[in-house]
């Protein structure tokens, strides 16, 4: 497997590798439960940009993947062809 970067504002819980692809690191959430490392599916929403679901204190919410590629790898953000 390629190297993980977390991304920011998700520390420990959530990683990115370069190429795109997101995953839930291994963690224990907030009523005990140990939440095991898995693979994250990006869906296409709207206009055909892949999104992903995100939780943050039980909270989720939807995160373009370009986004959090662009916050993740800022040195590569340069080669992504779509605008932000």
């Amino acid at each position: 497997m390629t190297k993980l970067r977390t991304i920011p504002g998700f520390e420990g819980t959530y990683g990115m590798n370069p190429a795109g692809e997101v995953f839930r690191l291994e963690s224990v959430d907030e009523s005990g439960h140990v939440r095991k490392f898995k693979s994250l599916r990006a869906t296409v929403h709207g206009r055909g940009y892949l999104y992903v679901r995100l939780s943050v204190n039980g909270v989720r919410k939807m995160y373009s993947l370009n986004a959090l590629f662009r916050q993740t790898f800022p040195e590569h953000s340069s080669l992504l062809g779509v605008a932000a």
